[in-house]
């Protein structure tokens, strides 16, 4: 039984561990679009920027994979 237990712990280590490096990946990815890619102005005037908004969704995205890596059981 506490075999059972240790492996299902490492699992869930590992799984932590896929979950933060995809997240930090994907926030990575959002900022350099929103970085070097050159968008169109927006239609509307109401509506943001889409280099800000990737930019600020990346961070975002990168703050959540930050959180969980560092979060302990």
């Amino acid at each position: 039984m506490p075999e059972k237990r240790e492996e299902e712990a490492r699992e869930t280590a590992r799984r932590i561990a896929i979950r933060w490096k995809v997240m930090q990946a994907l926030g990575a990815v959002l900022i350099a679009m929103g970085l070097f890619v050159d968008w169109p102005p927006p239609q509307e005037a109401s509506l943001p920027d889409t280099s800000s908004f990737l930019i600020i969704l990346g961070g975002l995205l990168g703050a959540a994979g930050l959180l969980a890596a560092i979060q302990k059981d």
